[in-house]
Formats: C-alpha cells, sequence, structure tokens
C-alpha cells in the first residue's frame, strides 16, 4: 500500500521535529516509567548514594522484585547465596546491571500500555532484539581483555533506544509507519544517533554512549573498523550475529559468517568466542527474560 500524501507530510514534519529536539537536547521516551529515568538520572549524579537507588527502587516492587529475582540467577549469582534484599542485590550485581535490569523492566512496562498496543508486536521485536544482543555482549565480554563485561550487556540493553523512541513517538504523532515506504530507511539512518544522545542525557559514560552510535559499523562492508573500540566491536558484531537467527538464505548466511570470522578480538576471532560461549548466552537470556 502506498503512503497517503498526509502521511508522507506527516513523516516530514515528524523528521524535522526529531532534527530539533536532538538540537535541543530533548529525547523523553513517551511511556518510559518516571521510577527509571528517575534512577538513570540518579545513577549519574556522583552525589548520589547506595540509599537513594534503594529507595528509588524500593518505590517500585515489580522492579524490586525483577532485580532479587536476577540476582539469584545462575548467570549472575556465580556463588549460590541467597539475596532477598534490594541493597544485597544493588551490590551484587552492580550499577551497571542494575540500569540494565531497570531499562528492560521500563519496555517491558511499556508493552502493556494500553496506548501502545497498536504496536507491541514491534516493541517485543525490540526487546527480543536487545535480550539477545545483550546476552551475546555479556558472554563474550566476560573472555575478552579490556571490557567489563556489564558495561557490554548494558551497551547490548541500550542499543535499541533509539529505535524505542522512534517507534513510540511515531506512534504518538499518528504516523502510519507499516505502510510508510520512507519510515524503516529513516529510522535505520537515525536510530543510533538517537540512541547515542539519549545515553548521553541519562548520564551514560560517553565510551558505551559511542559504542552505541558504532552499532551498524560491520553492517557496512567499506566502514573503517580500524578505530573502532572493543566494546563498539563486541556490539556491532553481536547485533550483525544475532541476525543469523532469522536468515533463511544460506548465502546471506555464510556471507555473515565470514565477516564475523573476520572480527579478531585480543583472545581470538569474534565467531570462535561466542560458539565457545553458547550456554552461557542462553542462560543470560533467560534470565534477563
Amino acid at each position: 500500500m502506498q503512503a497517503t500524501e498526509e502521511t508522507k507530510v506527516n513523516a516530514f514534519d515528524f523528521v524535522k521535529n526529531l532534527a530539533a529536539d536532538l538540537n535541543k537536547h530533548e529525547l523523553e521516551l513517551p511511556g518510559f516509567p518516571d521510577v527509571v529515568m528517575q534512577l538513570h538520572q540518579t545513577l549519574a549524579d556522583d552525589n548520589s548514594t547506595a540509599k537513594d537507588i534503594e529507595k528509588l527502587i524500593t518505590s517500585e516492587p515489580s522492579l524490586a522484585a525483577r532485580l532479587i529475582q536476577i540476582s539469584n540467577s545462575a548467570a549472575f549469582n556465580t556463588r549460590g547465596r541467597e539475596v532477598a534484599e534490594v541493597r544485597a542485590a544493588v551490590t551484587l550485581l552492580g550499577f551497571n546491571t542494575v540500569i540494565s535490569t531497570a531499562t528492560t523492566f521500563a519496555v517491558r512496562q511499556m508493552e502493556q500500555q494500553e496506548w501502545l498496543k497498536a504496536v507491541k508486536p514491534e516493541l517485543e521485536k525490540i526487546w527480543k532484539s536487545s535480550n539477545t544482543v545483550a546476552a551475546i555482549c555479556y558472554a563474550v565480554g566476560q573472555r575478552v581483555t579490556n571490557i567489563q563485561a556489564d558495561e557490554a550487556l548494558a551497551t547490548g540493553l541500550f542499543h535499541q533506544m533509539g529505535n524505542l523512541y522512534l517507534l513510540s513517538k511515531g506512534h504518538k504523532a499518528g504516523i502510519d509507519m507499516k505502510n510508510d515506504p520512507s519510515w524503516e530507511a529513516m529510522v535505520a539512518s537515525w536510530q543510533p544517533v538517537i540512541t547515542r544522545a539519549i545515553l548521553e542525557n541519562w548520564g551514560i559514560p560517553e565510551h558505551i554512549a559511542i559504542a552505541t552510535e558504532q552499532q551498524d559499523t560491520f553492517f557496512d562492508p567499506d566502514a573503517d573498523t580500524s578505530e573502532l573500540t572493543p566494546l563498539a566491536k563486541v556490539l556491532s558484531a553481536a547485533k550483525l550475529y544475532s541476525t543469523l537467527e532469522n536468515e533463511a538464505d544460506a548465502n546471506v548466511t555464510r556471507e555473515i559468517e565470514d565477516i564475523l570470522g573476520s572480527i579478531l578480538l585480543p583472545e581470538e576471532s569474534f565467531i570462535d568466542l561466542v560458539g565457545s560461549c553458547q550456554d552461557a548466552i542462553q542462560s543470560i537470556r533467560t534470565s534477563m527474560a
């Protein structure tokens, strides 16, 4: 179905407003739970204390329960000591994993909001992509020098924030995203830039924000990868690897595997590292889900 003239105009206006929002650093996610936004701000504040964080988390019982649940999972609690309190969960997981879990919680909460019901399949797709890529990043990050595994996890979970922003804002603006042929290309172009801008607004460390902007580097065979940090390499490679799950064309699969095999990390090739930690990846995916 062709997009109507009105849809085209709306999409054009949307992009203009989007550019203005970026310039003004106004990138609020519609429907994102307030408690998670507050938690991002609190964690970014050097003057915040563990007590401040605990108070925020306990104000949302579902989030508190989720953190305790994850802190008792095999993927994150390797010693097997039971965790029953939020403070202990925060101490065990660390701030990066706490904010990753809170962001995951926020995305799943958005799926339940009535006004976003029409785009629930797209929200679920964003969540699945974030969960898969984050699990790969975390598992590989545990085996690679110069990468903190919890930062790799956060980078993987954050990498679709721009997509989430575009989806929720576009839906709120009334754009017929499914029938507008320009929408998909616009998302592909803007998504990484918006993700970085959102993370910078949240006070996320700059090297994580920069890595998310470089998430599609390995999708471009002509891209210069020489200056990529190990974290950016792992994220982009993990995102490319995740596309194999739904790829039916054997020729495309071989091409992707060849690219992944050429991505070298200090220990070994990315594809070999992923192959050696499949059990860990599945465990993390299950825990986060």
